[in-house]
């Protein structure tokens, strides 16, 4: 026996409309750029000095690698709130050795100020 039902739906489905609500963004998207940079010598300071004075306070961290064999110091950099081309010419006009190596851009996301 199949049993079928006989009721109808004679009651309007009521849907409350909502107004959309502006989202506020607790964020805010900066570029990251991460390059690595080359320069000569057996010591980092030289080149940290270097790179502080041109990027400040937009120079987030870098990783250093000394290569004594070579006499060179690469830096893995990352730099935020600049784009690539400024990055490279902030760079090649601090650093007049340099060898400006891989580079990789993206956005990160920085909390609002408030």
């Amino acid at each position: 026996m199949m049993l079928t039902s006989v009721a109808t739906s004679d009651l309007p489905v009521t849907r409350n409309s909502r107004t959309p609500r502006m989202a506020r963004r607790t964020h805010v998207v900066v570029p990251l750029v991460i390059i690595d940079v080359t320069v000569p010598g057996t010591s980092s300071a030289n080149g940290r000095r270097a790179l502080h004075a041109a990027l400040g306070d937009d120079l987030r961290l870098y990783i250093v690698t000394v290569d004594q064999q070579h006499e060179r110091v690469t830096f893995r950099v990352e730099v935020t709130s600049r784009t690539l081309d400024d990055v490279i010419g902030l760079l090649t006009a601090a650093l007049d050795h340099a060898t400006l190596g891989r580079a990789h851009t993206t956005v990160i996301r920085r909390p609002r100020d408030h």
